[in-house]
């Protein structure tokens, strides 16, 4: 039986409950695998690994240097293309032409798609002039919002969730991603 562990700080970890559930194969009943339930601990260990990044070397990193590392997401994503594709089948039962010509392509691409508007959102600055008849700078900062959130819905989960953790990291957020129950393996597979 394969056990499907919570991926955080970098790393793979059983949970502090012990809990586990069934993911189910939608099209056939059979079991695909164990997954260890994300509790309070977990939830917590995940949202402390993502400030300590934020605070760490992923706060630190310029615009140009995150989009490198999300190339390499995109990159990774096309070069696992069939793991990502035998999860995306097996959790959700779509079809192989649906889930290998829209999900897993779509996926990756997403990725490059917020990498272009990152690298192309220009960050303002324009005189302005006061009532006093002399001239106010007025300008832009763009900053990370934090530590971000992700629920990913169970109907596109590979995909839905590239669109809410790809803008986020471009913009230099931290993440923290909790899957669907009814699909959890797709969200999973990026990780390893």
């Amino acid at each position: 039986m394969k056990e499907f562990l919570n991926f955080i700080n970098g790393e793979y970890v059983r949970n502090a409950s012990g809990k586990t559930f069934q993911d189910i194969n939608p099209v056939n009943g059979s079991v695909i695998g164990n997954i260890y339930e994300a509790g309070q601990a977990e939830v917590d260990a995940a949202v402390a690994a993502a400030r300590a990044a934020l605070k760490g070397d992923w706060g630190r990193l310029s615009v140009a240097e995150r989009c490198k590392l999300l190339d390499a997401v995109a990159g990774e994503i096309n070069r696992r293309f069939d793991d990502f594709l035998q999860a995306e089948i097996a959790d959700t039962g779509k079809p192989h032409h649906l889930a290998s010509h829209v999900d897993i392509p779509r996926g990756a691409a997403n990725f490059q798609i917020f990498i272009d508007t990152i690298k192309s959102t220009a960050t303002e600055s324009f005189n302005m002039r006061t009532p006093d008849g002399k001239t106010a700078l007025s300008y832009g900062v763009r900053v990370p919002r934090g530590v971000i959130a992700v629920v990913c819905p169970w109907n596109l989960p590979l995909l839905l969730m590239t669109w809410k953790v790809g803008p986020a990291l471009a913009c230099g957020n931290t993440v923290v991603v909790k899957p669907s129950e009814e699909t959890p393996l797709p969200p999973r597979c990026w990780a390893r």
